[in-house]
């Protein structure tokens, strides 16, 4: 049976009172700084056309997409995240397949990315590794920075990895995409660079955080239980036995709260001769960067 959408109905069907309606049905679901970006992000989907396209064209909105909409809303207002409803995001000007099995990539992941680019600088031709890859966003991106380079992704999630795995075919580039779990096993082989957005939140602090957040991305790649610096330990551990080559570089997204830990630990092991913490746009410290030494 097809779901159809509940009134109140638009007065029109023209730009904007169809806006105006849409953000008055999603009021109840996000703050009011949200609403304006979410409600473009709504239309221009359903529409497949920009504003701007919509205005020159003079474009109506038909009876099934202002239907959509209406579903669109109660959805939004019930928490879903909007990415999930659209099933799409762009991450470093791609577009991701997500769903509910893979956390929504956040802009301060691209700039992770561009840490990494950074630091590799233009023409890598060596080995990547993502850790804990949930969509694929990173190592794509890296694939997509860096074509001729050997990408290879991991995570314990296999309905991550389906999705993860359709975005590199939606793409059109190749990184070997497998399941691991590194806190019982690790990968065998060595790289040139090693990148992780890892669990880092404590289940403590659920009760504080956005319940679109905790009630519809995937636990298993937002909490750990008592140590958020869990992952970091088995990262950097398995980088000293051989999981990152002579000169390589390991780049790693952060809690703001224990970036600087994440730093001291990285400074510990004695195999970077340069570690860098960076912040991201909100000026939080947000992702440590590291070269490793000659061997």
């Amino acid at each position: 049976m097809i779901s159809r959408g509940t009134g109140p109905w638009p007065s029109d069907n023209t730009e904007n009172v169809v806006k105006k309606w849409f953000v008055s049905r999603i009021s109840d679901g996000m703050e009011e700084a949200e609403r304006g970006p979410v409600t473009r992000l709504c239309l221009d989907f359903l529409t497949d056309k920009s504003k701007g396209e919509r205005i020159v064209g003079d474009y109506r909105y038909p009876e099934s997409i202002i239907d959509k909409l209406a579903l669109y809303a109660d959805q939004i207002n019930s928490g879903t995240p909007v990415q999930y409803i659209i099933g799409k995001v762009i991450f470093s000007k791609l577009e991701f397949i997500v769903g509910p099995a893979v956390l929504i990539p956040r802009p301060e992941t691209e700039e992770l990315v561009e840490a990494i680019v950074k630091e590799v600088g233009s023409g890598f031709i060596g080995s990547i590794l993502d850790i804990g890859t949930g969509s694929g966003c990173i190592a794509l991106s890296l694939k997509n920075e860096y074509p001729q380079a050997h990408v290879e992704a991991i995570d314990i999630s296999a309905d991550a990895l389906k999705i993860a795995k359709q975005n590199g075919s939606k793409l059109g580039l190749d990184v070997h995409f497998s399941r691991c779990n590194i806190i019982k096993e690790s990968p065998s082989a060595s790289y040139d660079v090693v990148v992780s957005n890892p669990p880092y939140i404590l289940e403590s602090e659920k009760d504080y955080m956005e319940s679109r957040v905790v009630e519809h991305e995937p636990n298993i790649a937002l909490f750990v239980d008592d140590d958020p610096l869990q992952f970091y330990k088995i990262i950097l551990s398995m980088c000293g036995n051989g999981l990152i080559k002579s000169r390589g570089v390991l780049g790693l997204e952060c809690h703001r709260d224990y970036a600087n830990q994440v730093l001291t630990l990285m400074k510990a092991t004695g195999i970077f001769e340069k570690v860098e913490l960076i912040t991201d746009l909100q000026g939080e410290p947000r992702h440590v960067i590291g070269r490793c030494r000659v061997n």
